[in-house]
C-alpha cells in the first residue's frame, strides 16, 4: 500500500540515530539523508554528476526558482527545470530574508508557488535570524510560529510533506519555549526543521549545535523525521545523527570548491596546502593536488564539489552501518578525537547519557563485543544500562561477607558464588563490577579494552564505582579481597579500592 506523503518509518536505531523511511510522492528517501543544494541559476555539478555520487534527493530554493523562472517552473515542474529525477525538497526562501530583510513575496504566494511546481518537501516561509542578539532570536522565533498557524488552511491535505521549523537554537531558553509551542502544530506537519544553528556550524561551534539537537529531541515527537538545516561537514554530521537528526542540507560542498578547499574527515583544508589527497573516492583515486590546480577554474570546481560530495556520503554511509551494528557510540567516540570542538560536543553527552541511552536497542541480533578505550568510554549506553541492572540484582542480592577479586583474563575462570552468605564480586575497568554468578552475561566476556595499560581515570572511576557499590547493599559487613599480586590494572585497582573501604 503506497504510504501518504511524509509517512515516516524507523526501521533501526541506535544512541538517538535511526535509520528510517521517509516517504514522498516521488519515491522514498532512506534516512539518515543529506540534500545537496542545488543552484536554479547556474549548476557547476550537473544532476547526473548527483547520483552517480550516490545522491537520490537534493534541495533547491523555490523563490530563486520563482525569479528565475515564474510561471515555467509551474508548467514544467520542478523536476524538469532542474533535471534532477530523485526527490527535491525546496526551501522557501527564507535565507534571502537573511540576506536582504525582505523578499517580497507572501507566505501564501511561496507555498502555493511550491505546490504548483510539484515540490516533494516543502518549507513554510519561516524567519530565520543570521545574528545570535537575544531579540532578534525572539523575533525569529515569534514569527516563525505566527506564520506556522497561519500556513495552517494553506498545506492542508498537500501532496506534499511540510516542514515546521524550530527557531531559537542560538539559546536554550528560546529553543526550549519555542519546541513545546510548536508541539500542537507537530500533526499537521511532516518533518520537523531546526533552524538557526548555520552560524555555528560555519564556526565549529558544535557543542552549541548538540546542545540543541538535544533540547530538540527531548521535546518534539521522536516519530517525526528532525531536519537540520545547514548542516554540511562529515564531523557535524556523525554528531547530529547520533542526536537524532534525520535529514540535513547544505550547499557546503559546491561554496568550499569555488574557494579551492577540500573536506575532510577532521576539517576542511585549502587545496594548495595538500600534497596528497587523504581520500579514495573517485576523483581522489584519479588526481593529485598538483592535477587539479593546474585544471581550468570550472573543472576544479566541479572535481572539487564531487570529493565534498563523497566525504559528506562517505559520513552518512558510516553512520548508518554503526547504527545496524549498534555501534554508534564508538564510531562517535572515535569522531570526536577528529576535532577539538567535537571532542568538546562529545563531552557534553555525558550529561545526558541516561536519555541518550535510552535510543540504544538492547541487542541487535548478533551479539557484538564492546571497544573501549579512554574515561569516556564509561559513558558508553551499554554500560550505563549494564550498571543500572547490577544495582538492580545487587539491591535483591543478600550476603554475610563480600568478597572481592580482580575479573580474570579469561572469564571462563570465573567461580561460582560461594554460598549464601558470601557474594563473590569481580572488579574489573570500565564495567565496574561483576557478580561471579553473572559472568557471561552480555557484555562480561563481550568487551575489548587495552589490558597492559588501562587510563588512570578509567581505573579511578571504576574504583570509586566498586567502592560506592559495597558501601550502598552491603554496608558495615566484612570484606575480603583475593588475588591482585603482581603489577598492572588489577594491584593498582586492588590498592585504591583497600584504601576506598578502609573501616
Amino acid at each position: 500500500m503506497k504510504k501518504p506523503p511524509g509517512a515516516f518509518e524507523i526501521r533501526e536505531t541506535d544512541l538517538l540515530g535511526r535509520i528510517g523511511r521517509l516517504h514522498t510522492k516521488k519515491g522514498t528517501v532512506e534516512t539518515p539523508a543529506f540534500f545537496p543544494v542545488i543552484d536554479v541559476y547556474r549548476q557547476e555539478v550537473s544532476p547526473e554528476d548527483l547520483h552517480r555520487a550516490g545522491f537520490k534527493q537534493a534541495i533547491t530554493n523555490a523563490y530563486l526558482t520563482l525569479r528565475r523562472f515564474g510561471e515555467e517552473a509551474a508548467e514544467k515542474g520542478i523536476h524538469t527545470i532542474t533535471g534532477f529525477n530523485g526527490v527535491i525538497m525546496t526551501d522557501s526562501g527564507a535565507y534571502q530574508i537573511l540576506e536582504y530583510g525582505d523578499i517580497g513575496v507572501t507566505q501564501e504566494e511561496i507555498i502555493e508557488y511550491q505546490k504548483r511546481i510539484g515540490s516533494d518537501i516543502a518549507v513554510i516561509l519561516d524567519v530565520p535570524t543570521s545574528d545570535t542578539k537575544r531579540d532578534s532570536v525572539i523575533a525569529s522565533v515569534e514569527k516563525t510560529l505566527q506564520r506556522a498557524r497561519d500556513a495552517l488552511p494553506l498545506i492542508k491535505d498537500s501532496e506534499q510533506a511540510w516542514v515546521l521549523p524550530v527557531q531559537g537554537a542560538a539559546y536554550q531558553d528560546l529553543l526550549e519555549e519555542s519546541a513545546k509551542r510548536s508541539l500542537p502544530l507537530t500533526e499537521h506537519y511532516q518533518v520537523l526543521g531546526l533552524g538557526g544553528l548555520t552560524i555555528f556550524m560555519e564556526t565549529y561551534d558544535y557543542l552549541t549545535v548538540a546542545r540543541a539537537l538535544i533540547t530538540a529531541r527531548r521535546i518534539l515527537p521522536l516519530g517525526k523525521p528532525l531536519h537540520l538545516f545547514g548542516a554540511g561537514h562529515p564531523l557535524i554530521i556523525t554528531l547530529a545523527v547520533a542526536l537524532g537528526a534525520d535529514t540535513f542540507d547544505s550547499a557546503s560542498y559546491i561554496l568550499y570548491a569555488r574557494d579551492d578547499r577540500y573536506i575532510t574527515e577532521y576539517g576542511v583544508e585549502r587545496l594548495d596546502r595538500l600534497e596528497y589527497l587523504p581520500c579514495n573516492c573517485p576523483i581522489c583515486s584519479r588526481y593529485t593536488p598538483k592535477d587539479l590546480l593546474e585544471m581550468g577554474k570550472e573543472e576544479r570546481t566541479r572535481l572539487l564539489a564531487l570529493h565534498n560530495l563523497h566525504a559528506i556520503r562517505k559520513a552518512i554511509q558510516r553512520a548508518k552501518q554503526a547504527i545496524k551494528e549498534g555501534r554508534l557510540w564508538e564510531l562517535l567516540e572515535e569522531i570526536a578525537h577528529r576535532h577539538p570542538a567535537a571532542y568538546e560536543a562529545f563531552q557534553m553527552l555525558h550529561d545526558h547519557r541516561e536519555f541518550i541511552e535510552q535510543g540504544s536497542p538492547t541487542s541487535k541480533g548478533v551479539v557484538r563485543g564492546l571497544k573501549l578505550y579512554g574515561p569516556e568510554s564509561t559513558w558508553h549506553p551499554k554500560i550505563t544500562r549494564y550498571r543500572r541492572k547490577i544495582e538492580d540484582y545487587l539491591a535483591g542480592r543478600r550476603a554475610s561477607k563480600v568478597k572481592l577479586a580482580p575479573y580474570p583474563p579469561d572469564p571462563s575462570q570465573c567461580q561460582p558464588e560461594y554460598n549464601d552468605d558470601t557474594i563473590l564480586l569481580y572488579y574489573v575497568p570500565y564495567l565496574g563490577v561483576v557478580p561471579a554468578e553473572l559472568c557471561g552475561v552480555y557484555p562480561t566476556i563481550h568487551f575489548n579494552y587495552p589490558r597492559r595499560r588501562v587510563p588512570s581515570l578509567v581505573v579511578a572511576e571504576a574504583v570509586d564505582y566498586v567502592a560506592s557499590l559495597v558501601q550502598k547493599y552491603y554496608p558495615g559487613l566484612q570484606v575480603e579481597f583475593e588475588g591482585a599480586g603482581g603489577e598492572g590494572w588489577p594491584s593498582l585497582f586492588n590498592r585504591l579500592l583497600r584504601d576506598k573501604l578502609k573501616p
